[in-house]
């Protein structure tokens, strides 16, 4: 479990050294008042101590720092009617011999009668329901990662794919399928799915507690958000559905309790240009709202330099010009090519029915109408293929003799919906509807004339609800348990231009997936110091998978049915079902309530399915075996007033390893190709090196070292088994780090001055199984620098570079073709908060 910080710095104060946990509220100018005296309404029941903690601190907008241990097994005062928080506080810790003691301008700490508050000056504390319920992140026995919705702003995070060179131990593969086509992996476990939209990621995306089903979500934009949270290895109990590599959870932003809000402007370089906005609070004592929205345009880096040497160009076969063949077209040249045309909003709304019951929906939509990024390929000098349209040495020009772009399209709805049955029981309902409309063209050669381009038409729907029982109120004694069920729809129509079968053809897939499961966990208290837990999960999974292949030969020269092995046209109708039990068993030891170790076995689960690509034989019909995986898991967690470091050792065994890969009549397709291992170990420590009256200087360090393996792999290529055995898994690096230096410093007159520099590497890794070496891109290690003035009025200037060494690198390698990333830019931009 590991931390990305500075977080907010509403977070920085009032947190208890070692054993606290902080219960939080937003910030506003009101707390001060409220903490100071102002009366309130309260309605707190009487029950466990901490619910109740936790119930005074929302209501009050206060923040609470005490200690698990301390509060474990006692109840609390009933308290009702109008009055000042420091009141309600002392009658609910009535009879506790408990005692609540101000120890800054909003916060409280509770302390045994007869002993001093806690020292509270530590590093950030940071809560995470990683496991459906709040906690402590040093209390969870899982390598968590969490960055705050600031810091991620920050640092330009606004996709998933933005976590890349931002968390260690996570990469992205665009290997087959292009740039719209990313293949999320954790701990190189993830790199080889299906690129197809109707493939089960195995890192599982959560945007507010719902389960996005296809890969074709992750364009989803993630602005406004209070944090993300990254799961790392299998999560078989509570989250259970294909999440064999990890958990990615979004939590964006509520109301809150107080109107607030912000703004911000930026530009930066290849024109670049952003505008963000929100604002929330109360309509009522009932009601709460929050709106959205985020804009972005420009920021190509990429010269398109029209189709070169192969402008006219039509296939000469038999020393006869193929004329009915349409010529390849130049479409002259282009500058800042990559542009971002983006508009995203989202509509919250909060009801609170009583102090048992509240409700919050969440619509959202997003509309990207931008380029699609572009692949370059190697100098001609070095290339000799036919595809070449004249290639120089530099990696930002391309040839082309098309500009393509996206229509992108994500809309819907979910609610949650929380309600309190009795003192320790808990009732969590979530559901959701929503789907995305795709009109994507590509090609991976970064070529005029590739071996095949596609124009992918796309149209995906999902429909889910889970429900949750629980007493998570810190006990001796914690369960949960819940069922879920997601139903999901994808229609994908592609149109293909193959130059080496030399002819048009089009792919017509429809696709319908149920998924239901139960699942439960408990956490006990053995002792005072050790806490054992244990969960499982029973998935059913259910598909029907129907679909053609229509060879149109419009240039009468076809060779589609020798080239593929197949029939025209070739169509078929299958189905396929499958259940599994997973879960997960874990002992977690306190030594003391700053030193922990915790070790774990478990199993996951991926459930089998359909290759959604370009599907040409009756074989390639047959649906692939579900993948499962066994995995062990040690870590250790230390915490103290100024630094807090977390070490995690894991080791996975996968079978029926599910891998796209070239398949017997050379396209590619998704099977399971055998077994493969991974093992590693990963560190992050978040420590305060130096504050002073007027300033503060943090240090993150975080690194993830991977070994992975692929122990045994099926091909009726002998060639390809002898090469592939023994091989790491793709998007699996070798190493990847962060480190970063945060600096801030307190000004005259209430201004503040933030400085962060930080670098990132990223080690070698291949983009697929039995990878050639162009299929490997070397490591890569990026400098980025922010600096921010704010004003005591909340105005803030900022400005920043990334990759501000200029290095040329490589994210995907493709043979002669290669993804190159961002050069050096630089962008300025204004804020103001409220």
């Amino acid at each position: 479990m590991t931390i990305s910080s500075p977080l907010s710095r509403t977070l920085k104060r009032g947190l208890l050294a070692c054993s606290a946990v902080a219960v939080l509220a937003v910030a506003s100018p009101v707390l001060a008042q409220a903490s100071g005296g102002q009366s309130i309404a309260f309605a707190i029941e009487g029950q466990a101590l901490e619910t109740a903690l936790t119930s005074f601190a929302r209501t009050a907008d206060v923040q609470v720092v005490f200690s698990p241990e301390l509060v474990r097994g006692k109840r609390a005062g009933r308290v009702f009617g109008l009055m000042p928080p420091a009141q309600a506080l002392r009658e609910i810790l009535a009879g506790s011999g408990l005692v609540a003691t101000q120890v800054g301008e909003r916060t409280f700490s509770v302390s045994q009668i007869g002993t001093a508050a806690a020292d509270v000056t530590t590093v950030d504390e940071v809560i995470v329901t990683a496991q459906k319920r709040a906690q402590r992140i040093q209390d969870v026995p899982l390598a968590v990662t969490v960055l705050d919705g600031e810091d991620a702003a920050r640092r330009g995070i606004d996709s998933v794919a933005g976590l890349v060179d931002e968390v260690p131990g996570v990469s992205i593969n665009y290997a087959f399928g292009g740039t719209n086509y990313g293949l999320i992996s954790i701990r190189g476990i993830g790199g080889a799915d299906d690129y197809k939209p109707n493939g089960n990621p195995s890192v599982a995306l959560h945007v507010d507690g719902v389960y996005q089903t296809s890969n074709a979500y992750l364009g989803m934009p993630l602005f406004d958000l209070d944090r993300v949270e990254i799961l790392k290895g299998p999560q078989g109990t509570l989250y259970g559905r294909n999440t064999t590599a990890g958990v990615i959870n979004a939590i964006t932003k509520g109301p809150g309790d107080t109107v607030e809000g912000s703004g911000r402007v930026e530009i930066g370089s290849h024109d670049y240009t952003a505008l963000e906005a929100a604002v929330g609070g109360p309509l009522g004592d009932k009601v709460g709202v929050r709106l959205a929205v985020l804009a972005e345009q420009g920021g190509g880096f990429m010269t398109g330099a029209g189709a070169g040497d192969l402008a006219g160009y039509r296939p000469v076969i038999g020393g006869v010009l193929q004329t009915q063949v349409p010529a390849i077209v130049d479409p002259g040249r282009r500058e800042g090519f990559g542009d971002t045309d983006l508009f995203a909003g989202r509509a919250t709304v909060a009801l609170n029915f009583s102090p048992e019951t509240t409700l919050t929906l969440k619509l959202f939509g997003s509309r990207d109408r931008g380029d699609t990024r572009q692949y370059d390929r190697i100098s001609a000098s070095l290339d000799s293929n036919i595809a070449n349209a004249g290639e120089n040495d530099d990696p930002y020009e391309f040839f082309s003799s098309e500009y393509p772009t996206q229509s992108i399209d994500i809309y819907g709805v979910s609610g949650a919906l929380e309600h309190r049955l009795g003192d320790n029981l808990n009732l969590a309902v979530i559901g959701n509807v929503q789907g995305t409309t795709r009109s994507v063209q590509g090609n991976g050669d970064g070529s005029p004339y590739p071996a095949s381009r596609f124009d992918a038409d796309e149209t995906l729907s999902q429909t889910s609800l889970e429900m949750r029982l629980s007493d998570d109120t810190g006990g001796r004694l914690d369960w949960i348990v819940g069922g879920f069920y997601v139903s999901d729809d994808i229609d994908f129509d592609t149109h293909w231009t193959s130059y080496t079968a030399r002819t048009q053809y089009d792919n017509l897939h429809k696709q319908t997936r149920n998924s239901f499961a139960v699942f439960g966990q408990v956490d006990y208290d053995l002792t005072d110091k050790l806490t054992l837990s244990g969960g499982l999960r029973y998935t059913r999974d259910e598909a029907t998978f129907s679909g053609r292949n229509d060879d149109l030969n419009p240039w009468g020269i076809s060779t589609f049915t020798t080239t593929f092995a197949t029939t025209n046209p070739f169509v078929w109708d299958r189905s396929f079902e499958d259940d599994n039990v997973s879960g997960r068993v874990t002992a977690k030891y306190a030594f003391n309530p700053n030193l922990n170790v915790f070790v774990s076995a478990g199993t996951g689960y991926r459930g089998g399915g359909f290759d959604g690509t370009s599907i040409f034989t009756q074989a390639e019909t047959l649906p692939f075996e579900s993948e499962t995986v066994t995995a062990y898991e040690a870590g250790l967690r230390w915490t103290t007033a100024r630094l807090r470091v977390s070490l995690d050792a894991f080791s996975y065994k996968f079978k029926e390893l599910q891998a796209t890969t070239r398949l017997a009549n050379d396209t590619n397709g998704r099977a399971n190709v055998g077994e493969a291992e991974s093992k590693g170990i990963e560190f992050a420590v978040n420590a305060l090196l130096f504050e002073s009256a007027n300033q503060t200087l943090d240090l993150d360090l975080a690194a993830a070292f991977l070994d992975t393996d692929i122990i045994s792999f099926s091909s009726a290529r002998v060639a390809e088994v002898l090469s592939t055995v023994g091989d790491p898994l793709p998007g699996a690096p070798d190493v990847t780090a962060t480190l970063s230096l945060n600096h801030g410093l307190v000004l005259a007159n209430g201004w503040r001055l933030d400085s962060r520099l930080a670098v990132s590497h990223h080690g070698e890794e291949s983009n697929r199984l039995n990878a050639a070496p162009g299929n490997t891109a070397e490591a890569y290690t990026l400098l980025s620098a922010r600096v921010e003035l704010e004003t005591s009025a909340n105005w803030a200037v900022y400005a920043y570079g990334r990759n501000i060494t200029d290095e040329v690198y490589f994210p995907e390698m493709n043979g002669a073709s290669r993804l190159v990333g961002a050069p050096a830019s630089y962008g300025v931009g204004l804020r103001y908060s409220f």
